[in-house]
């Protein structure tokens, strides 16, 4: 059975941010790219809405129908095979969760997000927020810069200079190195390999970065055990593959950890990690990061 990797769009060019990675991802994994857009039954909304006219339902299906065969026209330009595809749903979170249940070969979800705001559901968006939260699969995840281009042309692929790794000494998160591997070999990257402390050496909040530096509340013992097994597992990496492997521990905040080290130049990263270190409240980082993000189904 052929994978499928499914890109929901809502008609906006914020969403179509995602088709670049979700071409890469495509073109790797020899998958069909499904195009999804969610639109609201005939019956909805229930109450009567003055500036809706009463045939609305047969113009967005044809509307949508028209937007998603011009989308799949730009990315079949690239090689790929591509499938546009329409669902009824009142809540899309819920209806794109559906349908990945319902369809197996759906390996992938990739989304661009909408949230920009600091708390809660918001930061997300609650699209992405829902499918984050209950979607069975593994999920890309994009949260684009406000200033970031969106060209109306061909759908040009991503590509990826540095595959960043966060690693907190679990099983889970050696067999993410392992798939951030093959990304890189697939791709020609770099590895980039981050040190998270376990969250009893940091149990206060990032913001104590203003006050004290927290790896002063590591003993010296734990960082240097920490730095010797990550050294080990950058020449491992590099040994097996030949790819080039950097290492760097977290001080505080990964996130702000990983910007320092890249400074402005934010452009052609993936963060490659699980839903479980994400939710860490260290790593919240990941769900703000401008860089996308590939969270793994293990």
């Amino acid at each position: 059975m052929q994978s499928h990797i499914l890109v929901p769009l809502d008609g906006s060019k914020l969403a179509e941010t995602i088709l670049p990675h979700a071409l890469f991802f495509a073109r790797q994994t020899q998958s069909v790219l499904t195009l999804l857009r969610v639109i609201m039954p005939p019956g909805e909304p229930a109450y009567p809405v003055p500036y809706i006219p009463d045939d609305w339902y047969a113009g967005e299906v044809s509307w949508t129908k028209s937007y998603l065969n011009s989308v799949a026209t730009r990315l079949k330009a690239q090689g790929v095979p591509v499938e546009a595809q329409y669902m009824e749903g009142t809540f899309a979170g819920a209806a794109i969760q559906s349908y990945a249940e319902g369809h197996p070969e759906v390996q992938l979800i990739a989304l661009a997000t909408h949230g920009r705001d600091a708390g809660g559901r918001l930061l997300l968006g609650s699209v992405a927020g829902d499918v984050y939260s209950s979607t069975p699969t593994s999920l890309l995840l994009l949260h684009p810069a406000k200033d970031e281009p969106i060209p109306s042309g061909p759908v040009i692929q991503a590509t990826y200079e540095t595959m960043v790794v966060p690693l907190d000494g679990t099983e889970v998160s050696e067999r993410v190195l392992e798939r951030a591997t093959d990304l890189a070999l697939a791709c020609h990257a770099s590895v980039l390999l981050v040190s998270v402390f376990p969250t009893h050496l940091l149990e206060e909040e990032v913001i104590v970065d203003d006050i004290v530096d927290p790896m002063q509340k590591v003993p010296a013992y734990e960082e240097k055990e920490r730095n010797d097994i990550l050294e080990t597992q950058a020449e491992h990496v590099r040994s097996s593959t030949g790819l080039p492997v950097q290492t760097l521990i977290a001080q505080g905040d990964p996130g702000a950890s990983i910007e320092r080290y890249f400074g402005k130049n934010q452009r052609h990263q993936l963060i490659v990690t699980t839903r479980k270190q994400a939710e860490h409240k260290v790593m919240r980082f990941l769900h703000r990061s401008t860089v996308p993000v590939l969270f793994v189904a293990l």
